[in-house]
């Protein structure tokens, strides 16, 4: 929440002049029928003229002190320099992130930083930060790239140097830090699903729907419930996977359904798939088999 100014000049001289007088009624009831001529009118309004030029400069940021400011932030005062560039500046130097202390201070610079398709082969999408637990322990950053998921080419590898030497560079002294592409756990499922009988959506086309469907919501990118991105580390189990077939329009139920990693041989009876610390999950089209009936 933005901090209020107060008004400092909230009272003009006319109100100081019916307060003050007020106060001579009330505390000096023997000046209370004096006229405009009397010393005591005089040093009052002198006063009264005084707090009313005082709170006015009080009140106002002048442009000396807008620039004054803009020096504390570290931006050099400059004679052809006017006060509003200074604060734009000083604005723009308090907006940029050199040191990399928090979680959100890392994964804002590794993002920006990743945008310079000359040193990076793509945007980093998405950064895992894992802060230390114990004294001496290294900082763990994952980072996912949309082409890094299914593969790790050179680039990409190239990519993770430039990402830890930067965070060395920029955190503090000291600092163990280990950088990698988030791990992916690919998962495969088969699905039977009955199709209800007043539908008149296709066999082929319901089966392709609810493939694109789950593909989509067990992504790195754009999966999990907000489209933002399957959570780190988080499981999916069958009853989730059961939610999203089941609120398909054509959908009547689903009479079967088994999970698996894709680098397991056979189905068995698992009922939950969790990546490792940091790590995300993957449904790849072609291991999503779904059997309408």
């Amino acid at each position: 929440m933005p901090i209020q100014i107060p008004n400092l000049d909230d009272r003009n001289y006319e109100q100081l002049m019916k307060e003050t007088a007020g106060v001579i009624a009330r505390y000096f009831p023997e000046y209370a029928d004096i006229g405009p001529t009397d010393p005591a009118v005089a040093i009052n309004e002198l006063f009264g003229y005084l707090f009313d030029i005082t709170m006015y400069q009080i009140n106002r940021v002048t442009p000396e002190a807008r620039k004054n400011f803009a020096s504390l932030l570290g931006v050099p005062l400059s004679i052809n320099q006017t006060p509003e560039e200074a604060l734009r500046l000083a604005h723009t130097k308090l907006a940029r992130i050199n040191r990399m202390v928090t979680a959100a201070d890392i994964e804002a610079v590794v993002r920006k930083e990743s945008l310079d398709r000359e040193t990076y082969s793509e945007p980093v999408q998405r950064v895992w930060v894992r802060q230390n637990e114990a004294a001496g322990e290294a900082l763990h950053v994952f980072v996912v790239q949309e082409g890094a998921l299914s593969y790790v080419a050179y680039r990409h590898k190239e990519d993770v140097r430039h990402i830890y030497s930067l965070i060395r560079s920029r955190s503090p002294i000291g600092t163990r830090c280990l950088v990698a592409h988030a791990p992916v756990v690919q998962i495969s499922l088969a699905a039977e699903i009955e199709k209800r009988k007043d539908s008149t959506i296709s066999a082929n086309r319901l089966s392709a729907d609810i493939r694109d469907r789950l593909v989509a919501y067990i992504h790195p990118l754009i999966g999990g419930d907000g489209g933002d991105g399957w959570a780190f580390g988080k499981a999916v189990s069958r009853g989730d996977i059961y939610g999203v077939i089941e609120g398909m329009p054509g959908v009547d139920h689903v009479v079967s359904l088994a999970i698996k990693k894709s680098s397991e041989q056979f189905f068995g009876t698992t009922d939950t798939i969790t990546p490792p610390i940091g790590g995300l999950l993957r449904l790849p089209s072609a291991q999503a088999s779904i059997t309408v009936i």
